[in-house]
């Protein structure tokens, strides 16, 4: 029974992992660095008024489609102190429905990403199906399935690598026998256990790759039962394929 409780949480983590994948988007806000001439369009690129415009420098935009060699975007922050070249920015061309077109070498040329925080918070799930055991040594296939949070590191924004520190909290099936149990039982039995742990997980694009230094308890009643060796002693389980999404620090 314990086992198939675990089998249906394990697909479920599993079911939910791609959608957890996805809010990790590419990065959509950019910033003039230059001034850049704009003209007014619709959402879906048609030009709708040949007045030309010139965006200011430092004003920040996002990028709401790509057709091609042209881009459409719409201004994020209001900046009413800004000029133009034939016409001034009124309030309602900084509304969020109010659209402009640039050429794809305009983007490249006169725009550069708003940089993200190096910091985000994590949160996310872990499955550590194979744990290292010690004092005395032991290679247990103890499955652990559990919530992680943490704080994520970014070393390369375009090469989307970075560190994770983490904290998780889960539950553990772990299997007893006679020798954990110094002969309290002679066959095998499945036990749940709380587990706690700390990992670093290194992430190099959709790849992730972890160690977890963690503790498995079983309940009072089942340790003075079977007076389990490995209560409360640290197990290290390596692993890859992590699901986790973040939340950024700064926007």
């Amino acid at each position: 029974m314990l086992h198939k409780w675990l089998v249906l949480l394990l697909f479920f983590l599993i079911a939910t992992k791609g959608f957890n994948q996805t809010t990790n988007d590419k990065n959509r806000l950019y910033e003039f660095l230059v001034e850049c001439p704009i003209y007014k369009c619709n959402i879906i690129g048609k030009i709708i008024d040949t007045t030309l415009l010139i965006a200011p420098p430092k004003s920040k935009f996002m990028l709401v489609d790509m057709k091609q060699d042209q881009c459409i975007i719409r201004f994020t922050v209001l900046n009413k102190k800004k000029s133009l070249s034939n016409k001034s920015f009124s309030l309602e061309d900084y509304t969020t429905y109010t659209y402009y077109s640039i050429t794809k070498a305009q983007l490249d040329f006169k725009a550069s990403t708003v940089k993200k925080s190096d910091i985000d918070l994590v949160v996310g799930t872990v499955i550590t199906p194979i744990k290292l055991r010690y004092n005395p040594f032991d290679f247990s296939k103890d499955i652990s399935i559990g919530t992680t949070f943490g704080v994520k590191y970014t070393l390369n924004q375009e090469k989307q690598a970075a560190v994770d520190c983490l904290i998780g909290v889960g539950i553990s099936s772990v299997s007893i026998d006679s020798f954990a149990t110094h002969g309290r039982t002679i066959k095998n039995v499945d036990l749940l256990a709380f587990t706690s742990s700390i990992g670093i997980v290194l992430e190099l694009g959709n790849a992730q790759v972890g160690v977890f230094l963690g503790f498995d308890f079983i309940s009072n009643e089942n340790k003075i039962k079977y007076d389990w060796i490995y209560q409360g002693k640290p197990w290290v389980s390596f692993g890859i394929g992590f699901s986790m999404f973040s939340f950024n620090l700064k926007k």
